[in-house]
Parts: structure tokens; C-alpha cells; sequence
């Protein structure tokens, strides 16, 4: 399974305690900022100057004080450090200024488990600027960002140790209905909408005729060789200026095969040799990294001796300052493309190109293309077949020949009656339908429904359909794959291709994201989905 991310200090060997400056040091206490050199060559300054004055100012220049003895160390790496001080510390910081208004700031002598239980149950209930509440996965990340910081405090003796930090605050945060929302990998018709464009524009980087700035000409280069490959955003934004180093042989002529280095896992990651789509990206791919080393000449000529020496996705902002891509560009880039060229999915909502839906669509397609090969999709995509799992979306052609016998009805108020209920729809007759067993009881084989002639399904049936759509899906880890594909796979995509196409594309993928983050409440509990599993 893939690593988790670490935000904890150290590495193979504990960090060394680096000295913060004492609490009581005169020329500290006005000051609670702390700059952040990042490899991009930008400087993230964080202040928390506004917290001091409000009862707690020992946590506040503790916490600073160490923030700056692992700047010094450079443990937590830089980008963590800074995620840790944007969204960790943020949170945290929100916490202790609702604690002293509530006339108990939370000094360091106050800080005790109970403190972190309550922050752990804060973050449980925060919400998104658009209302929705945070996940669990969320809500523990926030925390374990925190956490890393506090435990600077345990180890330089200004916080109590023992019995701090509980466990298991967030049970069940790490499943798959508590992770980050899924991002719908492209069809065939969107992922046209966006090669087409961009191809073009790209085109105009390697000829020199495009009139975007070189921040835009690089990015570009960028989400074509993501949508090419699928590879992950920031390994591939580190990618060296010697592409030897990156780019290897291949047996097969004209070919290359893409090395990539992610620092999570802690090595280096190369494609298997196989011919079929796989990170072995074609020469085209080579000669365009080739055309960026020799479009960022001279801003490579400008960074010898400076932590950016060496690095490939090279730009100068128009202060002169240099830079190197990070994904905060990439985004914003995106977006103008997507204004540029109305860039809209097939249910109508904007597409905007990013690694994680390019590598997204890659690994479907790849799944697709292996007839539902679970094991050399995880290969091509250099994951475990646990995690490559998540990416996959809908049942693959290869599949079993079904059909919805059942009704969809459309315009079905009126047809609403007389319905009986089921665990995903509804049935004519759930006593004397036509797969019932006619002896006076009713029908309770509920995956045979689609089978039915007797199933009828309405608009407000799906947020309970979808429901019972991903149900299924979280079956595949605990059944096994040939089990899933043999009893539940069948069903996915009849609901995929017969009954989703029936609704408004607007109104299925609203529902179909309602269910994955909130299921209806007949799919919410363990007891129901362990019953699909007693099929077996």
C-alpha cells in the first residue's frame, strides 16, 4: 500500500533539537514571523503577529520558535513545512482565538490531551466556504500537520509529553467514502475537447510562435506530457536539467522511459518495458523536455549557484526574480486555458485541466485497454493494485453481457404510486413480480433487481441508487476481484450505461457525488454492507 504523508520531523535518524530563542527575550516579543525559503525559489512568510495580546502569547513565540529552528534544519522539508504553516497552523491558530474568547487560552502550562481531544472534535466540524462540512480525512490531516508542530514542543520540554496526543481521534478517516472527493476521469469526447486545444497551443511553444508568457509556454508543455503519461505532479516538477538522468533507453526504437523520483515513497520510480500504455512515453515527449532545456538557456545560465541550478521548469517573473513551476502555477495557468477555449464537460460543469484528472483518465484508460487487468494497471501506474484500485471508475466492455429489463421512469410522479420500496429502488409488485418467489412473501433478492422486469426506478431513487453504486465498489478490496467482477460488477454497469444515461447528466452527477459524500441512510451503516458480502 502506499506510504501516507509524513509530516513528522525526522527521518532514518532523529532530527537533532535545534535551540528556540527563549520565551522571555526582549527583542522577540514583537515579532511572530517566519520566512520560508521553497525550492521554487519563492519565500513563504507566515506572521502571526495578530494572535499575540490575546492571552496566549507563550504558544504563540514557542510555536514560532520552533517553525524557525526547522526552517533552519530543513526538517520538515520546505513544501511541507509550508503546508504544515497554511493549513495546520491556521487551524490550529482559529482553535486557540475561540478558546480565549471563551476565557480559556490555551497557554502552554493548559495544553494537556483533553486540549488536543477538543481540536481534534473542532476540526470535525468545520466547513468549506461553500458550507459542505470537512471529511474525516480532512480533519486528520489538519491535525497530524499540527501535531508536528507541537511535538517540537514535547521534544524542547515546553509541552508535557506523556499521554499528549490520543489515538485514533479519526476512526475510519483513511477509507475510501472519507478521502478527498474523487475527480471523474475524462471520457473519450472530453479528452478530445482538451487535446485539441492544447495541442495546438503546444505546437506553438516548440515552434516559438506562442505569445504567452513563459510561464504559460512551460505549463502547457506541462499538462501535455501530464495527459501523455500520468504522471504525478511534483516528482515531475523536479525533474533535472540533465535528461539523461530522467530519460532512459527503451529496447523499442524511438522510445524513452520517463524516471521519476517521489520523495514519499523514497524512490525512484521507472516503467516496467512493456509496448502497451504505460509510462513509456514516446519520443515526442523526449524532444519536447528537450525544447523546453533549450527555451530556459538562459535563465539556467542566470540560477548557477543558486539552490535553483540544475532545474528544468526554469522562468523569470517580470521583477527578474527566477522561479521554477509549482502546482499554484499550473492551476492558475488551467484556468485561463479553460476560459480561452469554454472548456466544459459532458454533463455541462467546467473542465479544468489538472495532474490528478490526467492521471485519472490514464489509468482507466489503461485498465480499459488491459481488459480489466488490475495488476498491470498498478504496474503502468507504479502503485500498488490497492491504491491503483481508487482511481478506477466504471466496469470495462470486457465485462459480461447485462441489461436493465426494469423501468426508468423520467416523468414519474405520477407513476409513483403503488411502488414498493427496495434497498436501491423501487418494485411493481414485490409480492407477485416477476422474479418474486409468489408464496406470500416478498421479494428480498435485491441484486437481481436489474435483472427484473418488475424494477422501476425514478429521479428521487438515485441518491439512494448511487449509494448502493459505490457500496458495491467498496466491496472489490474485501471480496477480491474475480468474486466482485463475478457478482457485482455486472450491476455497476447496468447502472452506468442503461439507467444513469435516462436523467440529466446535471442532476446524475450531483447525485452521484451526494452519495459518495453523504450515502443514503439504508448504505451508511457497516451491519448493511457486510450483507453484501454474505452472497458469497
Amino acid at each position: 500500500m502506499a506510504k501516507k504523508k509524513n509530516f513528522e520531523i525526522g527521518g532514518p535518524a532523529p532530527a537533532p533539537v535545534i535551540p528556540i530563542f527563549p520565551l522571555n527575550t526582549a527583542d522577540r516579543a514583537g515579532s511572530a514571523s517566519v520566512d520560508i525559503l521553497l525550492p521554487n525559489g519563492r519565500v513563504k512568510q507566515v506572521d502571526y503577529s495578530e494572535y499575540l495580546g490575546l492571552g496566549f502569547n507563550d504558544t504563540v513565540l514557542a510555536i514560532v520558535g520552533v517553525l524557525r529552528a526547522m526552517v533552519v534544519a530543513g526538517k520538515p522539508e520546505p513544501l511541507s513545512l509550508e503546508t504544515i504553516a497554511n493549513s495546520g497552523l491556521v487551524n490550529w491558530w482559529q482553535f486557540c482565538k475561540e478558546r480565549a474568547e471563551q476565557e480559556n487560552p490555551p497557554v502552554l502550562a493548559s495544553i494537556n490531551r483533553s486540549t488536543m481531544e477538543s481540536y481534534a472534535g473542532w476540526l470535525t466540524m468545520r466547513v468549506t466556504p461553500e458550507g459542505e462540512p470537512w471529511s474525516k480525512n480532512t480533519a486528520r490531516t489538519a491535525f497530524a500537520k499540527t501535531k508536528t508542530i507541537l511535538q517540537g514542543l514535547v521534544e524542547r520540554r515546553l509541552l508535557a509529553g506523556s499521554d499528549l496526543f490520543p489515538r485514533n481521534l479519526f476512526p475510519g478517516a483513511t477509507s475510501t467514502q472519507n478521502r478527498r472527493a474523487y475527480i471523474r476521469p475524462l471520457s473519450d469526447t472530453e479528452r478530445e475537447r482538451i487535446l485539441r486545444p492544447l495541442s495546438l497551443e503546444v505546437a506553438q511553444v516548440f515552434d516559438g510562435t506562442h505569445p504567452g508568457s513563459a510561464l504559460t509556454q512551460l505549463s502547457l508543455c506541462v499538462f501535455a506530457i501530464f495527459l501523455k503519461t500520468g504522471v504525478n505532479a511534483t516528482p515531475f516538477l523536479e525533474l533535472p536539467r540533465d535528461l539523461g538522468n530522467c530519460f532512459l533507453d527503451h529496447p523499442r526504437v524511438n522510445r524513452k522511459v520517463l524516471v521519476t523520483f517521489k520523495r514519499r515513497a523514497g524512490a525512484f520510480t521507472t516503467t516496467p518495458l512493456e509496448p502497451a500504455e504505460t509510462k513509456v512515453v514516446s519520443l515526442d515527449v523526449y524532444k519536447l523536455c528537450q525544447r523546453v532545456v533549450e527555451m530556459t538557456e538562459s535563465e539556467a545560465e542566470s540560477a548557477v549557484g543558486t539552490q535553483l541550478e540544475g532545474q528544468l521548469w526554469l522562468y523569470q517573473m517580470a521583477d527578474g526574480a527566477l522561479r521554477t513551476l509549482s502546482t499554484q502555477e499550473l492551476s492558475g495557468v488551467a484556468n485561463a486555458f479553460t476560459g480561452r477555449h469554454k472548456l466544459i464537460r459532458d454533463d455541462g460543469s467546467r473542465l479544468k485541466m489538472s495532474s490528478q484528472l490526467f492521471r485519472n483518465t490514464k489509468i482507466n484508460r489503461v485498465w480499459r485497454a488491459s481488459k480489466g487487468d488490475l495488476l498491470a494497471t498498478a504496474k503502468s501506474a507504479s502503485n500498488t493494485p490497492a491504491v491503483a484500485e481508487r482511481y478506477l471508475t466504471v466496469t470495462p466492455d470486457m465485462l459480461e453481457e447485462h441489461r436493465l429489463a426494469g423501468e426508468v421512469l423520467v416523468d414519474m410522479l405520477s407513476e409513483k404510486a403503488g411502488r414498493d420500496a427496495t434497498p436501491h429502488s423501487g418494485c411493481k409488485d414485490s409480492l407477485n413480480g416477476e422474479l418474486a418467489p409468489k408464496n406470500g412473501e416478498h421479494c428480498i433478492d435485491f441484486l437481481s433487481c436489474f435483472r427484473c422486469k418488475s424494477q422501476v426506478i425514478i429521479q428521487e431513487d438515485l441518491h439512494k441508487l448511487f449509494s448502493f453504486y459505490w457500496a458495491l465498489f467498496a466491496q472489490r478490496s474485501r471480496v477480491g476481484s474475480d468474486n466482485w467482477k463475478k457478482l457485482f460488477a455486472w450491476i455497476v454497469r447496468v447502472i452506468d450505461r442503461d439507467i444513469a444515461p435516462r436523467f440529466s447528466p446535471t442532476i446524475v452527477a450531483r447525485e452521484k457525488e451526494r452519495a459518495r459524500n453523504e450515502p443514503h441512510p439504508m448504505w451508511r451503516s457497516n451491519a448493511v454492507q457486510s450483507a453484501l458480502r454474505s452472497v458469497l
